[in-house]
C-alpha cells in the first residue's frame, strides 16, 4: 500500500490542470477582489482582505477534497478497479491511498492563497494565526473528501466532473465563499447556515478575529461528516 499511495501522491502533485483549477483560480478571483476590482470602501479593505483570503483558501481546498471523486470515477470507467483487484492491494487501501493524497494535494491551494494574502494584499496577523488557519481550513474541507468518495463510485467518467463541478459551485456560492452570507436574503442565509462549506469556511474567519470554533460549527461539520462518510461506504460496497 505504501507504494500504491506514493504513486498516488506523485500523480496528484504532477497534475498540472488540477493544479491550476483547484491553485490558481482561487488565487485569481482573490487577487481580482483585492487588488483590481473597488468591491468595497477603501477604509474595509484589510478587513475584506482577510475575510476573501479564508474564503478563497477554503474555496480551493474544498475543490481539491471534492475531486478525489473525478479520479476514482475515472479509473472505474477505465477498469483500473478491476486491475487493482487481482494484487495484494486490499480495496480499503486503494480508497485510504485516494483520501490521503487528496488531503495532500489540497495544502497548495491553501498556502498560496493565505501566502497573497500576506505578501500582495498586506494581510497582518499574528504570527501564530497563519499556521492555525492552514490546519482549520484543511480540517473544515475534510467533509468533502468524503463526498467526493461517493460521487466517484456513484457516478462514471465526465458525467461524475460534471455532477461534483455543480455542487463544488453551488456548495462554495451557497456557503458564502463567494459572497457573505449576510449579503444573502434571510431565508437563503438560514439555509447557508447549515451547509458544511459555510461552517467549513466559519473556522478560518473566526481564527482572523482570535475566536475558537464554535459548538455548532463542529456539531454541522460532524454530522455532515458522519452523513457523507455513510454514503461513501454504502456506494463502495455497491460498486464491488
Amino acid at each position: 500500500m505504501r507504494s500504491y499511495l506514493r504513486l498516488e501522491l506523485v500523480r496528484g502533485l504532477r497534475n498540472p490542470v488540477g493544479l491550476v483549477m483547484l491553485t490558481f483560480f482561487p488565487l485569481g478571483l482573490y487577487l481580482l477582489w483585492t487588488k483590481v476590482l473597488d468591491v468595497v470602501p477603501r477604509g474595509q479593505m484589510d478587513d475584506f482582505a482577510a475575510y476573501s483570503m479564508v474564503s478563497m483558501a477554503t474555496y480551493g481546498a474544498m475543490g481539491g477534497a471534492l475531486f478525489i471523486g473525478g479520479a476514482i470515477a475515472m479509473e472505474r470507467s477505465k477498469g483500473w478497479l478491476g486491475q487493482l483487484a487481482v494484487t495484494p492491494l486490499p480495496a480499503h487501501g486503494y480508497v485510504t491511498a485516494k483520501l490521503v493524497s487528496g488531503a495532500v494535494t489540497v495544502l497548495p491551494s491553501i498556502v498560496v492563497v493565505l501566502g497573497a494574502g500576506a505578501l500582495l494584499s498586506g494581510v497582518r496577523l499574528p504570527a501564530g494565526t497563519w499556521p492555525v488557519l492552514v490546519v482549520l481550513i484543511w480540517a473544515g474541507v475534510l467533509p468533502f473528501a468524503a463526498l467526493g468518495v461517493a460521487f466517484g463510485y456513484t457516478l462514471k467518467g465526465q458525467v461524475a466532473n460534471l455532477a461534483m463541478m455543480i455542487v463544488y459551485f453551488a456548495m462554495s456560492v451557497l456557503g458564502g465563499l463567494w459572497l457573505p452570507v449576510q449579503a444573502m436574503p434571510a431565508g437563503m442565509r438560514a439555509l447557508a447556515e447549515l451547509s458544511p462549506a459555510y461552517q467549513a469556511g466559519s473556522l478560518g474567519w473566526r481564527a482572523l478575529d482570535g475566536l475558537p470554533p464554535t459548538g455548532t460549527s463542529l456539531t454541522v461539520l460532524a454530522a455532515w461528516t458522519l452523513l457523507f462518510c455513510a454514503l461513501a461506504v454504502w456506494r463502495y460496497r455497491r460498486a464491488l
